[in-house]
């Protein structure tokens, strides 16, 4: 090898002689992975710079460039400029020409001609990666006006004289009109605030400011020895110059001066003596159209002084946990719904006759309107036909001059004008015709009740009654037709590919529906309804695909909440249909006992309340009144919540005023309160833009005529002042009752519910507690012998004290049970969490993760020898046992127990095992034979709609509404206050809920199928299962790669995997080189010998492996820590390594770290537990002050700022426990690696066959090679493009270890499983591995040829089902060698 002069002279040379000049190679040192080069540039030379970086980078080392002795960096900012200029194009350049550099706080300033050239050249994207190469940012400025520019005119100079009076506060929408690096000033409110400090230890502070119109993120830098005092929320004033980020590619403002002002938006109060209560809410867990938070809710309720508050989300109760944290003595959290209501109960024949179907008398007819309300709207076409059974027999079409004009919306849906119907008669000439044409018949109509409704308000109008029998085909449609989506007329027709002529014309219409109930009287007959009234008698409606009505459900007392859950239950998996959770009303009258009930008030978005939607389409008021009977209460609305209809002409404000006149008087006539709600959606007026994001991003509304629409229904939540002032016309007295008395009243008769009940539910196994000490005392003897060290003893002792005392030893025992279940198939079990903690869950055979200690034990006289420090016993010095000679097991690896449950023990432990995928759901269905079906669930949970998510919303909003173009901080702002709002649900993919027998689920939550996917066998829980984990059993069983491949290794090879050491220093050597697989690290392109190793194979674990070069298996541990957390490694620990800060062994890599160093340093254990806790959920960034105050007590301890300062950059951490379960199944996979290469590369494509196809695996290593390249040199690789980087890794690995791989041969692959060939000791392919080929057609082929030999390819195909594209694959690769194409035989 080169010493390292040789390898100095030897570089030299070669810059030289390549064209770099004026530089000098200090001594390099290529041993141990260190691939950096220290070059002098003796000159300001960019030429050689240039070509360095070229040269040097193409070799895959990294140049570190000094210049001559006592230079500042600054030049090495010009020198990166410059470079990056000799790739532009001419076009770029000329915008730079006569540039001139300078460097002003961390900014590379470039001054060009003018301003214009200036502007462009800042929204160039060139030099998107120039601030993270250099750490300087870059901006382009001009001291000139634009050259030979035209005479401005007078708007234009009145326009420059205004902006350059920088002293005028601008809306920052005003800003927009600025010019580059103008002075402006302007106030706001911070809402975003982030920090980022540079390579020069200067930071760079992002503050995004609104002022609630638009926002703009400002900029500025500042000394990193001085904090910055402003936080969100804040009111600022800011004096600065409008600039154009290249980086971000937006505009922004760099701070110059800025200072904390008064609030520039007080919260509303709400000043009246008595206050209202809210009964109407829906927060952001009613999917996609809220984006109220509950906690925000509750705060402002608070706020308001409002005693309680109703949380009644659509149809669910996902928000009843988080609620009821906000509940206390003085503020009741009032549980509810607005549920969709079926009525089940309603006929679907009125005034039904016992005449027989077939000889009875129809006249099926249809109208056309002006409009949908049938008090203010006119009847403009009537149109029947008449009908004797199926045979017709009279026609009756009529135009009906409305005396009114017919809106343009009406001409072009019926096509029907002015002029049509100007020569017509009236509707007191034309109505007693039809009502004479009508008489004796039954009466028909599809969506009835608009017909018919219309034809009863204008008869009642005239003084006529219509008391006719009316069959309404809607009803009958989705009764018969239960699997199609939709009933519309429109849509039946092309069903029954009925004629119809012109849609929305009455006659046209009248005659497409009697050729339709043609179709359903054959129907009714099949069914064996014969008569009328047998239409209501024997069919059974469809609650899945019925009209629903939005139904309001306050739940009185916790009876009343098991009650409600086992509705929501229901409604989910026996009624969900079309979306929609379904509730029958004849099951919730069985259930009403302990609710209040009322019809909601709502008419928007397809939700309609029974009695709103009656009173507006013309029902009956005596019809109206009877069915208000149902109800305990009735809701009214502000006008506004009905602008939708407003807006549209379909009622007026006095009319809604006139109906809730109406409702008022009916609940004094009925006994009922009468209660005025909001519906509240929304905090804030301005924040009904939020829900106008979330109904056009989830597809909740369509467009009018090619737009979006949306209405001020102003549902934000109102004060009590706001109420009484939106129910005035009901007169003082009447309002104040509405708005106040009768919201307390309802209030008051609703009691406290707790969502889910107070105490830990396990389930029973009889003698689990003796079971549990038993088994771990005879596993502690076992290993340990009856006279234990006494730590040891007391350890155990100390654990089964907390499992046994805390109700906990069913949980362990259980999670033995599965455990060895697993183990009698073959599969071992990999421990997840902090489980590893427990030395009881050990000698219980739960973890191998031995949590004592590092320590030697002899297997045969049974002494031990423990060492009081961190680490593994792993890593000790083989030793023999000096009482009998044998060989000591070494074994511990140094970890609390209290990370798993608190100093205390009463911390409900999570039990998380990983299983193979193979085996996993033989033990679930085990889980459900020891608690039995019924108590079994899977874990529920919530998937909201997350940031980059939201983003999206908010731009397809802007785009779609036509809204002005607004910057990136508006959209983020916009998108935050989305953000949360769920999307769907789901199922954890192992987690099981246990319900202890004797106790019904519904004591804890509803039940729901995951997503709402009907066709699922399984059934979750409706709450997020966290918000229960202190009360129900979770079982975490989930599938992993792991166990399954260590199985398929130790069938392959004949080893036990227990017996496989954990120490052996070449496996542990592939954690830091490739010498154990005897191949360079050039040939593979990596340092280490990782790929395809569980947890140590990626790229981002690679480069950690590369900076760390571990060499015990401790240090693997803490790595293992680090990958798997949030910011602990990237932008934290990272750095402390790199700069010298500290060690890897001194650094934060798992949870236990910080609990552990905080002990050491003199904070109490409880308190180290807690900073522990709320450091690894990240909470130091999301709760400022408490860890200000935590920050304060640890630098009281002594603790040094750069481990306060790396905890709070923390979003995530690993438990040790975990990261040992982990690096124990990933040494005993890469030991096969080492030892039995063939069976390693066969396992691990096993792992992802489905991934592996034929096509890419079968190239030279060079193609393999520059595939690899080209995808290492993308970002953000999406989960395939990963699995084929992994794969070219493997295959290229592969080819320099001399293993290769075999075609696919047609009698001897296995379906889906790469095999070894003894006979030529090459990895065959499978069938599934053939691009297209997929499981089915395998197993085809296999069996197939068990029967009897492929005659031909044609034979092959026809039997298996193989296609042209796959057959052509397989043919070009030789896979059909000695088999005809054909079976046909010639004469010739």
């Amino acid at each position: 090898m080169l010493d390292k002069y040789e390898q100095q002279e030897k570089i030299q040379k070669f810059l030289e002689k390549n064209g770099a000049k004026n530089i000098e190679v200090l001594a390099p040192d290529f041993s141990n992975g260190n691939k950096v080069i220290e070059i002098i540039l003796k000159d300001y030379d960019a030429e050689s710079y240039l070509k360095v970086k070229e040269l040097i980078y193409d070799k895959q080392f990294i140049p570190k460039f000094k210049l001559f002795q006592g230079a500042e960096k600054e030049p090495m900012v010009y020198f990166d400029f410059i470079v990056s200029l000799k790739k532009k194009d001419e076009k770029f350049l000329k915008l730079l020409e006569n540039y001139k550099l300078s460097i002003e706080n961390n900014i590379l300033k470039v001054e060009v001609a003018d301003i214009l050239k200036a502007e462009k050249l800042n929204k160039i994207n060139y030099f998107k990666g120039f601030q993270n190469s250099t750490g300087f940012e870059l901006h382009f400025f001009s001291k000139n006006k634009v050259m030979n520019e035209p005479p401005k005119t007078a708007s234009e100079e009145k326009k420059e004289a205004t902006n350059k009076d920088w002293e005028e506060i601008l809306n920052i929408s005003e800003l927009a009109r600025c010019e580059i690096m103008e002075k402006v000033r302007f106030k706001g409110d911070i809402f975003e605030l982030e920090e980022r400090k540079t390579k020069t230890d200067w930071i760079v502070y992002k503050v995004s400011v609104t002022d609630y119109n638009d926002s703009i993120v400002c900029k500025f830098f500042g000394n990193s020895k001085k904090k910055f005092e402003l936080k969100k929320g804040d009111s600022v004033e800011i004096i600065g110059k409008y600039e154009y980020d290249n980086y971000a590619n937006d505009y922004c403002v760099t701070i110059e001066k800025i200072k904390k002002i008064k609030p520039l938006r007080i919260m509303r109060k709400d000043e009246a003596k008595e206050k209202r209560i809210e009964l109407h809410a829906r927060t952001n867990m009613t999917e996609m159209t809220s984006s109220m938070k509950v906690y925000d809710y509750a705060e402002r309720a608070k706020h308001f002084g409002h005693k309680g508050m109703a949380i009644t989300d659509l149809g669910v109760a996902y928000s009843f946990p988080h609620a009821f944290k906000e509940a206390d003595e003085n503020f009741k959290v009032i549980f509810g719904m607005e549920a969709y209501m079926v009525d089940d109960e309603n006929p679907v024949v009125e005034n039904p006759t016992e005449v027989e179907l077939e000889s009875a008398e129809y006249v099926v007819f249809d109208i056309e309107t002006t409009g949908f309300n049938p008090v203010s709207d006119k009847i403009i076409e009537i149109g029947a036909i008449k009908m004797k059974g199926k045979n017709v027999i009279g026609e009756f079409s009529h135009f009906v001059n409305p005396e009114c004009h017919i809106p343009e919306k009406i001409t072009e849906l019926t096509t029907i004008t002015d002029e049509m119907v100007n020569d017509a008669e009236t509707i007191d000439k034309v109505l007693p015709e039809f009502l004479k044409f009508i008489k004796g018949a039954v009466v028909v109509a599809h969506n009835a009740k608009f017909d018919a409704g219309f034809i009863r308000q204008k008869s009642m109008e005239l003084g006529f009654t219509f008391k006719e029998c009316v069959l309404d085909t809607l009803p009958l449609a989705r009764t018969l037709l239960p699997n199609e989506k939709r009933h519309s007329l429109a849509h039946l027709v092309n069903f029954y590919k009925v004629k119809l002529e012109t849609h929305h014309r009455a006659i046209d219409d009248a005659q497409a529906t009697a050729k339709i109930f043609e179709k359903f009287l054959d129907a009714l007959y099949r069914k064996g309804i014969f008569k009328i009234s047998e239409i209501n008698t024997q069919l059974v409606p469809n609650i899945l695909n019925a009209e629903t009505l939005n139904t309001m459900i306050l739940v009185k007392n916790q009876e009343g909440l098991k009650d409600f859950y086992e509705l929501i239950s229901r409604s989910h998996i026996e009624f969900f249909g079309m979306k929609r959770p379904r509730i029958p009303k004849s099951l919730l009258r069985e259930k009403r006992k302990n609710f209040l009930i009322a019809s909601s008030a709502t008419h928007a978005e397809r939700n309609s309340g029974e009695l709103v939607n009656m009173y507006l389409r013309g029902a009956e008021k005596e019809q109206i009144k009877e069915r208000a009977k149902f109800y305990d209460y009735i809701e009214i609305q502000p006008v506004s919540n009905y602008m939708n209809l407003i807006d549209s002409e379909e009622v007026s404000r006095q009319q809604i005023e006139e109906m809730n006149k109406w409702f008022y008087s009916l609940g004094k006539e009925q006994g009922k309160i009468v209660v005025a709600v909001g519906d509240t959606e929304y905090l804030d007026e301005d924040d009904a833009v939020s829900r106008n994001v979330l109904l056009l991003g989830s597809g909740n509304i369509w467009k009018k005529d090619g737009v979006y629409t949306f209405s001020d229904r102003k549902l934000y939540y109102k004060t009590t002042e706001e109420m009484l002032k939106e129910f005035e016309f009901l007169g003082k007295n009447e309002a104040f009752e509405a708005v106040v008395e009768n919201t307390n009243k309802i209030a008051d008769m609703i009691e406290q519910v707790r969502p889910v009940p107070k105490g830990f539910y396990p389930p029973e196994i009889e003698g689990a507690e003796e079971e549990v000490r038993k088994m771990t005392y005879d596993k502690l003897y076992e290993l340990y012998g009856e006279i234990s060290p006494k730590e040891l003893t007391e350890r155990v002792e100390k654990e089964l004290n907390s499992i046994i005392n805390n109700g906990f030893a069913v949980l362990y025992l259980t999670a033995q049970k599965l455990v060895k279940k697993s183990m009698d198939l073959g599969y071992i079990v990999g421990s997840r969490g902090s489980v590893g903690s427990s030395i009881v869950a050990y000698l219980m055979g739960i973890t191998e993760v031995n949590a004592l200690y590092p320590h030697y034990r002899c297997p045969k006289c049974k002494n031990s020898e423990f060492f009081d420090t961190a680490g593994s016993g792993v890593d000790l010095p083989d030793k023999e046992c000096p009482n009998c000679g044998a060989k000591y097991i070494k074994d511990g690896h140094s970890i609390p127990f209290e990370v798993f449950m608190g100093f205390d023990g009463d911390k409900v432990p999570d039990i998380d095992l990983n299983f193979s995928g193979e085996c996993q759901g033989v033990v679930q269905k085990y889980t459900e034979e020891l608690f039995g079906p019924e108590n079994v669930y899977r874990a529920g949970t919530i998937s909201t709609l997350a940031e980059k998510n939201a983003f999206g919303f908010v731009k397809k909003y802007i785009e779609e509404t036509g809204f002005e173009n607004k910057r990136n901080a508006e959209v983020r702002r916009l998108a935050k206050r989305c953000e949360g709002a769920r999307r769907t649900t789901g199922q954890h993919p192992g987690g099981m809920i246990v319900v202890p027998r004797g106790r019904s689920i519904y004591e804890f939550c509803p039940i729901q199928k995951p997503a709402n996917d009907m066709s699922s066998i399984f059934e979750t829980t409706h709450f997020d299962y966290h918000v229960m984990d202190k009360q129900l059993v979770k079982l975490d069983m989930l599938g992993h790669d792991d166990p399954t491949t260590l199985k398929w290794l130790s069938e392959m090879t004949g080893i036990d995997i227990f017996d496989i050491p954990l120490d052996d220093s070449k496996v542990l050597s592939l954690f830091r080189s490739t010498q154990a697989l005897g191949v360079k690290p050039e040939d593979i392109g990596s340092l280490t010998g990782t790929s395809g190793i569980p947890e140590f194979g990626t790229s981002f674990v690679k480069q950690m492996l590369g900076d760390t070069m571990p060499t015990t298996f401790a240090e693997l541990v803490r790595i293992s820590g680090l990958s798997h957390g949030t910011d602990v490694w990237l932008n934290n620990a990272q750095d402390y390594v790199r700069n010298g800060t500290a060690t890897l062994n001194e650094i934060i890599t798992v949870r236990d770290d910080i609990m552990n160093k905080l002990i050491d340093d003199g904070l109490d254990k409880s308190l180290a537990f807690t900073i522990m806790e709320f450091v690894r959920k990240g909470q130091p960034t999301k709760n400022p002050e408490k860890w200000k105050e935590y920050s304060e007590l640890m630098k009281k301890q002594g603790v040094a700022q750069w481990y306060i300062d790396s905890c709070e950059k923390i979003k995530y951490m690993f438990p040790k426990g975990h990261a040992a379960a982990y690096v124990i199944m990933a040494v005993r996979i890469a030991w096969f690696k080492v030892y039995y290469p063939k069976e390693f590369y066969t396992a691990f494509l096993n792992r992802k066959v489905g991934d592996f196809k034929l096509s890419t695996m079968f190239q030279p290593v060079n193609s393999l090679k520059a595939r690899r390249d080209a995808l290492e040199s993308q970002n953000n690789l999406n989960a395939k493009e990963k699995q084929e980087l992994f794969l070219y890794e493997i295959l290229i690995e592969m080819h320099y270890r001399g293993i290769e791989l075999e075609m696919v041969d047609l009698y001897k692959s296995n379906a889906n499983r790469f095999e070894i060939n003894e006979e030529t000791g090459k990895i065959r392919m499978p069938f599934t591995a053939v691009d297209g080929l997929g499981e089915t057609v395998a197993d085809k082929i296999v069996s197939e040829r068990e029967e009897y030999e492929f005659l031909s390819v044609e034979d092959l195909k026809r039997r298996t089902g193989l296609n042209k594209t796959v057959s052509l694959v397989m043919e070009s690769r030789g896979c059909f060698a000695g088999i005809p194409l054909t079976s046909q035989r010639t004469l010739f």
